[in-house]
């Protein structure tokens, strides 16, 4: 019996979407399925943006397309691409009609353009890591080509290279801005959260002055500095004012934790960090003496404090990227790193890598076998805690800190920020992080030898204590107690020709 020809198209025409119909469903791709590379954009949050995910060409460029998506409401995107993907790629977020970002400066939406675009480079595709889109990342990939110039002078450019170029690329835009990893989730890092609002403010303060009237002019003051980041170069210093400008408004609007963040990173753009040399292609020495301590959480999981022996290199070690079972769970600039929460009764490989301004990585260190314990449940037997049990209970606290030292700076007229430092504690087992106490209240707690109490009044004496503990929850006694008495702003009286002390 003969089809009729409307059915009979009709039929073909299915037959022909049924392989777009599974490859939809990730069941296309080769046969090998699909991924999904996920994040946020942020300017403010970016909305209805168009984002494309791409290969990453050995020149810096984008390659072939591997698939796009939209981003939502918060910013947040997730776009599936083919899951024989691996190495370097690109994300881009484009502006479209409709599409808006969130002012901090102005709490409102301001649209993005078409002509707006941002990018982020990964040197190494991991479906389980965030990666994050924001004028850092764009910076970031603005450099990149930059970079291969000059590792080209040197060696040839091969996948490994364009890696190691692409860390180094994120690594010296994250060191000016004062933030640890730009992929990474702003809403995880106050400094991040610092740089993008002084960027907004820098496009709010250049709108009101006429000179630009989009986010991509005010991109391009940044690009062009990153470009060489030379504070003797006149790029680099044009940058520096409209940066410096913006920077003193959001302090005064934001005092506390985002106004100390802003204050430091200024000293950093102020006075940034060398250009590394980019042809330099000798990495560190690999990572020694890596060890972990454990700690239990719940019932089924556990946090595991990693640290290890600093690494050496030629010109100085940047950071450490760190690997559990092959794959890179984070990059951290100390000899530590604290991966939180893991599955209890689980064994872990871990592994950490060592690199450089430069972006050459290290050999892996050798590998840690770690087997997080689940929580105990403490029995009493005549009011004793049975031997067993307790042959497995760290019951030491660490050694009180000592060298408790401060630097206060001024945010306004009537506030500061205190900068406390002191020198490690130790520990039978390991020192995991440290209380800070202020007038005898804890404000924060902290994992470095380091902490900032963000805001406070100005001429008002306080007494800071810090306190050290570990991971089975051993308290040391507090440090000896240091006043501190933060200083108001000076004001420049000139009588004579001379300043009044």
């Amino acid at each position: 019996m003969c089809i009729p020809w409307k059915k009979q198209v009709v039929a073909v025409l299915l037959l022909l979407c049924l392989p777009l119909i599974f490859i939809g469903c990730g069941g296309g791709g080769g046969g090998g399925g699909t991924r999904i590379i996920s994040g946020v954009a942020v300017k403010g949050p970016i909305m209805g943006g168009l984002v494309s995910v791409y290969r990453l060409q050995l020149n810096g460029s984008r390659g072939a397309l591997l698939g796009t998506g939209t981003t939502g409401n918060d910013g947040s995107y997730a776009v599936r691409i083919p899951a024989s993907v691996t190495g370097p790629v690109v994300v881009t977020v484009t502006g479209r009609a409709g599409a808006t970002y969130l002012s901090e400066s102005t709490n409102g939406p301001v649209p993005f353009t078409a002509a707006d675009s941002f990018s982020a480079v990964v040197d190494n595709f991991n479906p389980d890591v965030p990666v994050t889109v924001s004028p850092l990342t764009e910076a970031a990939f603005q450099k990149l080509p930059l970079i291969l110039e000059q590792k080209a002078t040197v060696t040839t450019i091969t996948t490994q290279v364009l890696q190691s170029a692409v860390v180094a690329a994120n690594a010296q835009v994250g060191d000016l801005f004062n933030v640890a990893d730009i992929l990474a989730p702003p809403a995880q890092s106050t400094a991040y959260q610092a740089a993008l609002m002084v960027i907004d403010q820098m496009i709010v303060d250049s709108k009101a002055g006429g000179t630009v009237t989009d986010t991509t002019a005010v991109m391009t003051v940044i690009n062009q500095a990153i470009a060489d980041v030379n504070p003797a170069l006149p790029a680099y210093q044009t940058f520096v004012d409209v940066f410096t400008t913006a920077a003193a408004q959001v302090a005064v609007d934001n005092p506390g934790a985002i106004a100390a963040a802003v204050v430091s990173m200024t000293a950093q753009v102020t006075n940034p960090p060398l250009e590394p040399n980019f042809a330099d292609i000798t990495a560190p020495s690999a990572v020694t003496g890596l060890s972990a301590t454990t700690a239990a959480i719940d019932s089924t999981t556990s946090t595991v404090v990693l640290t290890w022996t600093a690494a050496s290199d030629n010109i100085a070690v940047a950071g450490y990227e760190v690997y559990r079972d092959g794959t890179k769970i984070g990059t951290t600039t100390t000899a530590t790193f604290i991966d939180s929460p893991v599955t209890s009764n689980v064994t872990y490989v871990y592994t950490v890598v060592a690199f450089d301004a430069a972006g050459n990585f290290s050999a892996a260190s050798a590998p840690l076998s770690v087997k997080p314990n689940q929580a105990s449940l403490s029995v009493t037997v005549s009011g004793q805690l049975s031997g067993d049990l307790l042959a497995q209970l760290d019951l030491t606290p660490p050694t009180a800190p000592t060298g408790l030292a401060a630097v206060t700076t001024a945010i306004t007229g009537t506030a500061s920020s205190v900068a406390l430092s002191w020198n490690a504690s130790t520990d039978n087992v390991g020192v995991t992080g440290y209380d800070v106490f202020r007038d005898g209240v804890k404000v924060g707690t902290t994992a470095a030898r380091s902490f900032t109490d963000a805001s406070v009044t100005s001429a008002i004496l306080y007494s800071y204590t810090v306190k050290a503990f570990d991971a089975a929850g051993n308290r040391s006694a507090a440090s000896a107690a240091l006043s501190v008495t933060p200083n108001r702003p000076s004001l420049g009286v000139t009588v004579s020709g001379q300043v009044t002390p």
